[in-house]
């Protein structure tokens, strides 16, 4: 009797061994030594309810989705299928006529993401068949998206005045200074002006400098209140706009 409950405890464990490291399987992403996302995708967490047995429902890209950013990882999503243990998924890229990636593979039923390198400034397509093991679904219509990758300007470093700089002098007038960004065709520069609760706040008007030389901004700021200021390199058209600075913030005690 002890050694059937020793075989039978022994099997459980296996059993449990081999449900963890079928999950951690399925999370390894296959074909072309491509990277997982670095965050998950909402259809990695479960948040998306399963259709019923069919073709899959495609989610992201959406259909005809233009995309900028670099490196071209793109992450294709789907709604998980009911029943499915596997996803087959296709996608190409277009030259002068459509070339196929390899076939892949991805494994267990709510794992309906895969993410890959794209390969260029190109338009590109996906689609997903589902699995039960031994069944195919439809094929999902096909999605396409394109890329257009242009480099993107370098963010201001602000230089003055520091953050949450408090002044004392009126007139209130402020001179605000930045890092000259390389290439770039001028900056934005945003301002705006706060309730003491640093939360309701009303913008300046917009300035854009086109000077591409230039470091700085004065103003004159309008009360005893705090403000907050930020700046963007702008790139002309030949580059994509910086990201904005952080915010900082200052304020005037009269």
């Amino acid at each position: 009797m002890i050694r059937m409950g020793k075989l039978a405890n022994d099997s459980f464990r296996l059993g449990v061994i081999a449900v963890l490291a079928g999950v951690l399987c399925s999370l390894v992403p296959s074909a072309l030594g491509q990277s997982a996302p670095e965050q998950q995708p909402a259809a990695a967490l479960g948040l998306y309810q399963a259709t019923a047995w069919g073709a899959p429902v495609l989610v992201s890209p959406a259909n005809a989705t233009a995309l900028n950013h670099y490196p071209r990882t793109t992450t294709l999503i789907w709604q998980p299928v009911s029943g499915a243990v596997s996803y087959l998924v296709e996608a190409a890229y277009f030259g002068t006529t459509w070339v196929a990636y390899p076939p892949v593979t991805v494994s267990g039923n709510s794992t309906s993401f895969y993410s890959f390198n794209f390969i260029g400034d190109q338009k590109g397509r996906w689609r997903v068949t589902a699995f039960d093991g031994t069944n195919y679904s439809p094929a999902s219509p096909w999605w396409t998206f394109s890329f257009t990758t242009v480099p993107q300007m370098a963010t201001p470093t602000l230089t003055g005045p520091a953050n949450n700089a408090v002044f004392g002098q009126f007139p209130r007038t402020l001179t605000l200074s930045w890092k000259m960004v390389p290439a770039t065709a001028g900056y934005k520069v945003e301002i705006a002006y706060c309730q003491s609760d640093r939360v309701t706040c009303v913008n300046y008007p917009v300035v854009n400098l086109t000077d591409p030389l230039a470091s700085d901004y004065t103003f004159s700021f309008v009360g005893a209140q705090p403000g907050k200021w930020r700046v963007t390199a702008l790139g002309g058209g030949t580059y994509r706009d910086s990201a904005p600075s952080a915010w900082h913030w200052f304020s005037f005690t009269q």
